[in-house]
């Protein structure tokens, strides 16, 4: 009986292991995304490359730049570096700071869950790669 179950678990294993896989988020590291936040009403451009990620959203009429910081494959801290520009005179704290967790991935984009020192709790945004 003790066999009959180990071999059991043994031939499951591969099957737990492909449900459990993160995303592949290496090819979302760098480009040009655009980022749908439903939840605020607002489309953002955002640039990306290894040190930066530069966002601009014309219905807040601001461009502010971001230092990145990977934790891990699909994990990431944006900190607030640089406000360009800030026409609506938002209140961007010199210690903003974006928590990003990319939770699934497609062809052309991915979903995150994000939080953040502006807002309480996390929720989740579309994001499409658009170079």
């Amino acid at each position: 009986m003790i066999k009959k179950i180990t071999i059991v678990f043994l031939l499951m294993m591969p099957v737990a292991t492909a449900f459990s896989q993160q995303p592949d988020c290496f090819k979302f590291r760098e480009g040009k995304f655009r980022i749908a936040d439903s939840r605020a009403g607002v489309v953002t451009i955002a640039d990306r490359n290894s040190q930066y990620q530069t966002e601009s959203s014309e219905a807040l009429k601001a461009v502010v730049r971001f230092r990145i910081s990977w934790q891990d494959n699909c994990s990431y801290t944006l900190r607030l570096d640089k406000v360009i520009r800030n026409e609506n005179k938002i209140n961007f704290p010199s210690n903003m700071e974006v928590k990003v967790k990319i939770v699934e991935t497609s062809a052309g984009g991915y979903t995150q869950e994000t939080t953040s020192s502006l807002t309480n709790g996390t929720y989740n945004v579309v994001v499409t790669k658009i170079n």
